[in-house]
């Protein structure tokens, strides 16, 4: 181990080499996030080859409007995922969405969610003003805490026909990039 070894979990921009880790993380986090929330042959069709192909597809591509973020436990490998991405413009929706952020259970309540929020506020900060959009299931209680706990506004509930089956969303909102980094930027020590 040498000075620029991280001892601990840190966040860090995906790299394509990341598509396998990333894959395992969305399936597994799927798999224990969404117990009870989503039919269970759902979850049993979950596959790290398909997640795999696309996040390999994903990152493969370089884009300007995309930005993805690993958490990484040195001694154990991607443990967690966020992306964000540029929505295309319109009158009233949001400038960036953040269609997807997983944390592997293991790794849960360990600031690791509020320092991929970050990057991706800051990433999104990079390119100008606008709001973020976040949609959740309505019934994934802990997710929605932690949103409200950072700055995330309830806006709105819509119904989905996916994944099994019907589901309820919750949409929150952050009014800018600025905003959301802000609200999880690191603690000063005291």
């Amino acid at each position: 181990m040498n000075a620029q070894t991280p001892i601990g979990p840190y966040v860090r921009p995906a790299i394509p080499d990341d598509a396998e880790g990333i894959a395992t993380v969305h399936v597994k986090s799927w798999q224990e996030s969404y117990i009870g929330m989503l039919p269970q042959e759902v979850l049993d069709r979950q596959s790290v080859p398909a997640r795999f192909r696309t996040w390999s597809s994903y990152l493969s591509k370089p884009s300007d409007s995309r930005w993805v973020y690993v958490a990484i436990d040195p001694g154990a490998g991607i443990v967690g995922f966020a992306e964000a991405t540029r929505c295309r413009p319109s009158l009233s929706g949001p400038t960036f969405e953040i269609p997807v952020i997983y944390i592997l259970q293991s790794h849960a309540r360990r600031g690791l969610g509020r320092r991929l929020m970050h990057a991706l506020a800051r990433a999104m900060e990079g390119q100008g003003p606008g709001d973020i959009a976040l949609w959740s299931l309505a019934d994934n209680r802990a997710a929605r805490a932690f949103y409200a706990a950072i700055g995330g506004r309830l806006i709105a509930s819509r119904a989905e026909r996916e994944r099994g089956g019907r589901n309820i969303l919750a949409g929150y909102r952050w009014r800018s990039a600025a905003e959301l980094a802000d609200r999880t930027a690191p603690k000063a020590a005291a």
